[in-house]
């Protein structure tokens, strides 16, 4: 090994296993037993959120059949993040979804600052451009299936706080849902120590569990979790380092702070920073102060 070379995978594998010995001795981890108790007394606004870096080609197949799947749920919000693409995302918006624009059911917010995709950076101004009581994303090359946004508001009217919507434990594909309001003020967004990609989904489950909210699985109660035939896990070219090598190292910081109890992210920085251009038009700027 070179001088000063940290093998991140190994010290990240090491932690993990300490803090899932952690878990199981504490009880394990806080999950929904998928029994729905409660009728639907209340309708909460849900955002379903995509953010797209140069992946035109996956989202022509996934947000005009996610948003028909979904637009019969009267308090749904569709948020699509253009994290300057150089693809004509934004010209296929203009052709092919001003429709929803129109009808308020769908914000197109595009930003030209980032030079790379960063996952945590992206879902966070996503979430804090979304009005939704509760904020959901849905990746590039996903289907959300049929019914989900009625489903996840099914969901929050049996669990109305420190709930965690997402597909199962592993194998989240960028599916993960939560109170916006908790998501800002208790878990302080995605972790922005994190870089470009890998394991900030996991990250953002993780201390919500240590604060004490429930995972509320779905993957056995429908469609929900489909993605493209022609799924590439990692977008080259997006990325400033190799995808393994950021993965490592945001694994390895992760368990380090979520062993330590620092649970609250992005605390002492502004996060979710970013210049936007909304619809088009309206120039808005977002970020939180931690």
């Amino acid at each position: 090994m070179p001088p000063g070379f940290i093998d991140t995978k190994a010290l990240g594998t090491v932690l993990e296993k300490t803090w899932d010995k952690s878990m199981k001795e504490r009880g394990g981890y806080p999950t929904w037993n998928g029994k729905f108790t409660k009728g639907v007394s209340e309708n909460y606004k849900i955002s379903l959120c995509t953010t797209c870096m140069d992946r035109l080609d996956d989202l022509k197949q996934t947000m005009p059949k996610n948003i028909l799947d979904n637009i019969n749920y009267p308090h749904v919000e569709f948020v699509l993040l253009d994290y300057n693409s150089k693809d004509g995302l934004d010209d296929w918006v203009r052709e092919n979804l001003m429709e929803y624009i129109e009808r308020r059911s769908l914000i197109y917010i595009r930003t030209e600052e980032p030079e790379f995709f960063d996952m945590s950076h992206s879902r966070n101004v996503a979430f804090l451009a979304a009005s939704g009581d509760i904020v959901n994303n849905i990746d590039a090359d996903g289907f959300c299936g049929k019914g989900y946004a009625e489903f996840i508001n099914k969901c929050a009217n049996e669990i109305p706080e420190k709930a965690i919507f997402a597909k199962s434990r592993q194998l989240l594909r960028g599916r993960m849902g939560l109170y916006r309001g908790e998501f800002i003020e208790l878990l302080g967004g995605y972790s922005e120590e994190l870089k470009a990609y890998g394991h900030d989904d996991a990250d953002l489950l993780h201390r919500a569990w240590e604060l004490g909210f429930i995972m509320m699985p779905f993957s056995r109660h429908g469609d929900f979790v489909g993605i493209i035939k022609q799924h590439v896990k990692h977008q080259e070219g997006n990325y400033e380092k190799p995808w393994w090598v950021t993965e490592g190292e945001n694994r390895l910081l992760s368990y380090a702070n979520v062993i330590c109890k620092r649970l609250k992210a992005n605390e002492g920085r502004v996060w979710g920073k970013a210049k936007l251009v909304k619809n088009f038009g309206e120039e808005i700027e977002v970020g939180v102060q931690g």
